[in-house]
């Protein structure tokens, strides 16, 4: 069992950037009708999300998440001295993107950057990576990146991904705090025998791009899709994820001896509704406590925690009263992590459109 307790670290602040673009799934072409978009807005929960123009990268949408967050906390660029960026839809094969913007956002040319290459479950990951580093006291302050662009790897007339994904970037500032902080505690998990259940078949160095894989064929009646398209194969998803996320928390709970009825905010990784509420009940959080942005945003992957905290969140955790957080993502990998924190006075910014 893989755990980690990380002390003198909390979280300082949140910011979200969200394209300006909105595509509604009840208008969707794929669709041959109204009936059918509805019927996965009712299988989903998902009734829209944001999306990039052509153009424009996860990178560009981080930028002005960041540059609002620091001037929200009152940070100079040269204040950051860690800057992780989580994100799969990154700007290059090489080289890393979070290189690409130490020089965009003007952060110190000894600020720690680099780049954490996970998905879904990526800000619970990215939060224990960071602070497990900051911990020591010589990194004082850092910023985590949760971004993607889902659109720009899913095939638009593929009728499993479309309604679904969506884009975002998100910002969160920590801080070195030893009087202020609680401890964070994580645990993690991994069944990397499903790795092909949500994934890209070409485009890495194992199946590099070839001519074919850029051609366009129909897999299934009504199913586009190219070799360097993303896949979900639902079903295996599904599987998974009903499983792994509350066996996960119930694991947290019990390793860290958590009373339950203490915990303010469950929040999960936004990818469907029903798996959600299914984890939820498994370890008897009300419904009250459960935030969901999902209906507006889709499932932005990695940035799906820290976007329902600045959207649906953003008087609670600004507010004098820290609350009491369990947070959990999980997917691409097929990969999964469980967290507990605390967080209060935070300052959040409204959500930007970019």
């Amino acid at each position: 069992m893989s755990q980690l307790t990380i002390n003198n670290v909390r979280i300082a602040g949140m910011s979200a950037c969200v394209p300006a673009t909105v595509e509604d799934n009840r208008t969707l072409p794929i669709y041959k009708d109204e009936n059918d978009a509805l019927k996965v807005i009712a299988s989903t929960g998902i009734e829209r999300h944001h999306k990039v123009d052509s153009g424009t990268t996860a990178s560009d949408l981080t930028v002005k998440a960041v540059e609002r967050l620091l001037e929200e906390m009152g940070w100079k660029p040269e204040d950051v001295d860690c800057f992780a960026y989580v994100c799969t839809s990154r700007d290059y094969i090489a080289p890393q993107t979070a290189c690409v913007l130490q020089d965009r956002l003007k952060l110190r040319s000894d600020c720690c950057v680099f780049d954490l290459p996970f998905g879904c479950s990526g800000w619970v990951y990215g939060m224990s990576i960071v602070a497990s580093m900051m911990s020591h006291g010589t990194l004082k302050r850092a910023i985590l990146v949760a971004a993607e662009t889902n659109t720009q790897n899913r095939n638009p007339r593929d009728t499993t991904v479309r309604p679904l994904f969506g884009d975002a970037a998100t910002a969160t500032a920590l801080e070195y705090d030893s009087e202020r902080s609680h401890p964070m505690n994580f645990m993690y998990g991994v069944d990397g025998k499903g790795f092909d259940a949500v994934w890209a078949p070409y485009g890495g160095m194992r199946n590099p791009v070839t001519i074919e894989s850029l051609e366009e064929k129909e897999v299934s009646p009504g199913v586009f899709r190219r070799g360097v398209d993303m896949i979900v194969n639902g079903m295996d998803v599904f599987g998974f994820a009903i499983k792994q996320p509350p066996r996960s928390l119930k694991e947290l709970i019990a390793t860290f001896n958590i009373d339950i009825e203490t915990v303010d905010l469950l929040l999960l990784h936004q990818a469907n509704r029903f798996i959600d509420e299914k984890i939820r009940k498994a370890i008897k959080i009300p419904p009250e406590k459960t935030p969901y942005c999902l209906e507006e945003y889709g499932n932005v992957t990695s940035a799906s925690i820290p976007l329902t905290m600045v959207t649906r969140c953003h008087d609670k955790l600004s507010g004098g009263n820290e609350q009491h957080c369990l947070a959990c993502g999980f997917g691409v990998g097929l990969a999964w992590a469980s967290m507990e924190f605390y967080a209060g006075g935070l300052k959040m910014c409204d959500v930007i459109t970019y």
